[in-house]
């Protein structure tokens, strides 16, 4: 599971203000949308923005279909950037379905960022099936396997039995929950490191760590809104 407050650092977070535009947002970053009275959340991807003037994101969808909402809606906006979350609250000034559905935000007079030098890596308990398509003798396929900790480019994970070698290509499918909906994630990943435990680590026989391989925009979407929701869940 992610940290507790109570066992951060007190040095590994601070918080601080800073205008949108310095947060370092790229075109098509995810952006999550929740209602202030917690009635939804949404998420989005960044369009495009105009200091003091709005934030353009696309339409939300949810399960294939475009959920439309409504002009004034106020919402707390949350997303990642770098190694800090960030929030700020606004409200639609308008919605638009030319030339695609997208909403106008209102700009962020205050954003609260928080830097978290240790965002590279969240520690997670999540059981996980591997598979591997290039198999150079090392058992039956699939394995089982624990995610100990998570990134938007990588992992670590404990297993049992061996997994493969550095330099080897497996594939990881574990299920995560964004929002309250439940997700099967299923990712490809290369062997960077690997470990033989101590016996201390028992029944664990091997740690791994993996880079990820060729995510797809909407894997890049639900693992950054995993992520996000273990990191900035007290913002």
């Amino acid at each position: 599971m992610a940290d507790s407050p109570e066992n951060k650092s007190p040095s590994s977070e601070q918080e601080m203000q800073l205008p949108f535009e310095k947060m370092g947002l790229r075109i098509g970053d995810p952006l999550h949308l929740e209602g202030v009275d917690h009635s939804g959340r949404y998420h989005v991807k960044l369009v495009g923005f105009v200091p003091g003037q709005g934030v353009i994101v696309t339409m939300p969808v949810v399960e294939g279909k475009q959920v439309l909402l409504k002009k004034d809606r106020p919402f707390t906006v949350r997303s990642m950037a770098k190694t800090s979350v960030f929030a700020f609250s606004s409200y639609i000034k308008h919605v638009s379905m030319q030339p695609f559905p997208h909403l106008f935000l209102e700009y962020p007079r205050e954003l609260i960022a928080v830097e978290v030098r240790n965002a590279s890596r969240l520690k997670v308990d999540l059981p996980a099936t591997v598979t591997s398509d290039f198999d150079p003798g090392t058992g039956e396929w699939p394995k089982e396997a624990i995610i100990t900790d998570i990134s938007k480019s990588g992992a670590g994970v404990k297993s049992v039995e061996g997994l493969g070698s550095v330099g080897e290509e497996i594939k990881l499918q574990f299920l995560v929950t964004v929002s309250g909906i439940s997700k099967t994630f299923k990712i490809s990943a290369a062997i960077r490191n690997k470990t033989l435990l101590d016996p201390g680590e028992l029944p664990y026989k091997y740690s791994y760590g993996l880079q990820y391989l060729g995510l797809s925009d909407a894997a890049k979407i639900v693992l950054t809104g995993y992520i996000y929701e273990l990191q900035a869940q007290d913002y």
